[in-house]
């Protein structure tokens, strides 16, 4: 397969890392964005110079998103593939959250995901691209002490299913749901006894690489079929 050139957001680390260095190894060109340095520094030493680029970037500002865009084109020119994987959970009984909290949530898992897709879409379509989302369990499923999330969730699912819809004839699209992966993706519910009762749950969970393999998979599919949804759940036998 072609080398493709990928913009990932979410880089620094969890399924973002992984599947940062999973598609390098592959060969493919990465643009990796997230708020902290040094995470991405490390990812783009481990590759040849200039397989692997990245820019400090906050997906709730369209002028971050906006450079990384302009770079890639000037660089590589163009976006093939495009994974708005961002996001965060903070859990809490809807009755004892934080409005900010909520506001967070919304602001990266739902309008930073569509920042990303707004400033990468024409590149994509030029290039007859792929979108890759990352959903979850909780894209179909509404669980206690996590509602907004699941809004959220469900608000990605959609957005997926409206690319797929429109571009159908333009973009492959693909939602990755996973369920519980072991990764610090708990570490930001501030509950303590919530947080607590669920590590047990995300520690049982799958390996971030485990969700870059089936991204990989979704990637790789080029020409021979798409994955509209695959689902990945912990092997619980």
């Amino acid at each position: 397969m072609k080398s493709l050139r990928i913009l990932l957001t979410g880089a620094s680390s969890g399924i973002g890392a992984a599947t940062a260095r999973l598609l390098a190894k592959k060969g493919h060109k990465l643009f990796l964005l997230a708020r902290t340095e040094e995470p991405l520094q490390a990812i783009a030493a481990e590759f040849e110079e200039g397989q692997v680029q990245w820019q400090v970037a906050d997906v709730t500002r369209t002028e971050d998103l906006d450079r990384a865009r302009n770079t890639m084109i000037q660089s590589w020119g163009g976006i093939d593939v495009c994974i708005p994987n961002a996001g965060l959970g903070i859990f809490s009984p809807l009755k004892e959250a934080q409005l900010a909290d909520w506001k967070n949530m919304i602001d990266v898992n739902v309008q930073g995901v569509l920042n990303t897709l707004h400033c990468a879409l024409p590149s994509l379509i030029e290039n007859r691209g792929h979108v890759i989302q990352i959903g979850s369990i909780a894209s179909r499923n509404v669980f206690a002490n996590s509602g907004v999330y699941c809004a959220t969730k469900h608000a990605v699912l959609a957005i997926s299913e409206a690319l797929r819809i429109e571009f159908r004839e333009e973009l492959a699209v693909t939602t990755i749901n996973p369920g519980a992966v072991n990764t610090r993706f708990i570490d930001q519910t501030r509950d303590d006894a919530l947080r607590e009762s669920y590590r047990p749950q995300f520690e049982a969970g799958m390996d971030s690489h485990f969700i870059a393999e089936a991204i990989a998979t979704a990637i790789e599919a080029k020409g021979r079929g798409i994955f509209s949804e695959i689902t990945v759940r912990p092997d619980r036998r």
